[in-house]
């Protein structure tokens, strides 16, 4: 179990859990202690030489501490021979034992055996005096116990609770009939998911009140948050909306031009650029239907495809590359966010494959880059290094500058990206957005001017949303150290009776 925090942790915990913990923290200021030592014993497994097939594939049953289940444990993926457990400090484990993971991804689970089975040396078995100890009520005790194990024990990589951990762990012990009547009811709570406060013995009814009252004030509260972010990502959609769709900013150009105008002008300068041989001429598209205009536009705007204003929509690498420590610098789709691109990824590729792409796509300033192939397909970042680059899994589209303002066009693809998503990206088992998809896009033109108007208040715009947003994620932060807080003082146990040795 990779370190979470505490707040994380008991935002997945289970009802019975929680009233356990509230329950065993009571427990523990009323009642005397008792080392888990003195009260039980203790015994971890062991594994069988790996080298040796003869110690395998054998009837008995091998349990690891990933098959852990904070429950009753049914079934083995693993078995050994007589002879692998003879030769190996694995031990046969009596059915209805309780049992402890000390490492690992699962470490504090605990399981109940429903067979018998040996186990590995990352499981501890434990054996209660039950004459003194409710076999139930420490299982119970262990499951709430989890997080204070993982605390003790972190450190590395991951926990590693060790027996002298767990023998050093003390244990309230209130009379027998009490933790038989306790056991039980964590066990009906676990079973039907739900807290009635009037099965609660009367003596534990404040503490394990004030417990969830604690716990829902705060989820309230960040459930409002989670609201607030939500309203927050609509805000933004609203103003590219109200922008894509002329009615953001004004619609008034200095010279009078068009869209139609600024069309007419890049097909003059994309003729001018093929003549030249620097571009190539596209394949012609269809005109755009009535059926594909999603919305209206100003007068002085036009549909047009994206094709229609580029000079080249291409893509990267479509095979997999060698990567070296020093070379080129290469990006793939992880490393394309909405707003920015993870330059710092520290990965290379050779000079011969940098110069097989960069001769096709030539990436620059201000060319917009779009992941093309999977979860995050359509998502959008304009270049904004000078260098040369290498890119896998993207698009590129590139514009006459000085006509065209990139940062217009990125706005509308994250303002359509959900609709690319759904009508222009192939489906299958991994969604793809294919140059020919790109080149098809409907796109409202309005002026350069304006382009570079709405452009302007957009940034002002989300600036706003991403200070609320910030605010809110500030709030988030507050609100988990305020979940911890409140749920640690109210689970601290006040006063200890003391330890009997």
């Amino acid at each position: 179990m990779a370190k979470i925090e505490y707040s994380e942790y008991l935002k997945k915990l289970p009802v019975s859990t929680l009233v356990a913990e509230s329950i065993f923290s009571d427990l523990s200021s009323s009642c005397k202690l008792y080392k888990l030592s003195k009260i039980c014993k203790t015994s971890s497994g062991g594994t069988p030489l790996r080298s040796r097939i003869e110690f395998y594939d054998g009837d008995i049953p091998w349990l690891k501490s990933g098959e852990l289940n904070d429950g009753l444990i049914t079934k083995c993926n693993e078995f050994i021979t007589e002879l692998g457990l003879k030769n190996s400090s694995a031990k046969l484990q009596p059915k209805g034992s309780i049992l402890l993971a000390m490492y690992g991804a699962t470490a504090g689970r605990v399981g109940i055996l429903d067979f018998e089975a040996s186990t590995n040396q990352a499981v501890c078995a434990i054996f209660p005096d039950e004459g003194k100890l409710d076999k139930d009520f420490l299982y119970w005790f262990l499951r709430q116990h989890r997080y204070k194990f993982i605390e003790i024990s972190k450190g590395g990589a991951q926990p590693n609770i060790s027996q002298k951990v767990i023998n050093d762990t003390l244990v309230p012990l209130p009379h027998i009939s009490l933790q038989r009547e306790l056991a039980l009811l964590f066990f009906d709570i676990e079973k039907n998911d739900k807290l009635d406060i009037n099965l609660i013995p009367v003596q534990f009814q404040d503490k394990v009140n004030s417990v969830f009252h604690s716990k829902n004030n705060v989820e309230i509260i960040s459930f409002e948050l989670k609201n607030q972010l939500s309203l927050i990502s609509q805000l933004r959609q609203a103003f590219l909306k109200e922008a894509m769709q002329g009615k953001l900013v004004s619609n008034e150009t200095s010279d009078g031009k068009t869209g139609a105008d600024l069309l007419a002008e890049i097909q003059t300068e994309k003729e001018k650029l093929i003549k030249e041989k620097k571009i190539k001429k596209g394949k012609p598209l269809p005109p755009i239907s009535e059926e594909e205009i999603p919305f209206d536009i100003p007068e002085n705007w036009v549909w047009c495809r994206l094709e229609n204003i580029c000079i080249k929509i291409t893509d990267g690498f479509h095979h997999s590359v060698q990567k070296v420590s020093e070379g080129y610098p290469y990006i793939s789709a992880m490393h394309i966010r909405e707003n920015s691109i993870k330059w710092d990824n520290g990965i290379f590729v050779p000079e011969k494959d940098h110069r097989e792409l960069f001769k096709k796509a030539k990436p620059k300033r201000d060319d917009i880059i779009i992941t093309n192939r999977g979860a995050g397909c359509g998502t959008p970042a304009i270049i904004d290094v000078d260098y040369e680059f290498s890119f896998q899994n993207a698009g590129l589209i590139g514009f006459v500058n000085h006509l065209i303002s990139s940062k217009y066009i990125y706005y509308f693809i994250i303002f359509q990206r959900q609709s690319i998503v759904e009508f222009f990206v192939n489906g299958g088992l991994q969604p793809m957005l294919s140059n020919v998809m790109l080149s098809k896009l409907e796109i409202p033109l309005p002026p350069l001017e304006i382009q570079n108007r709405i452009v302007s208040k957009l940034e002002e715009l989300m600036t706003y949303c991403d200070d609320l947003e910030t605010s809110v994620k500030e709030s988030q932060n507050y609100n988990e150290q305020l979940l911890q807080q409140v749920l640690r003082e109210a689970l601290e146990v006040k006063e200890v009776a003391g330890e009997v040795k």
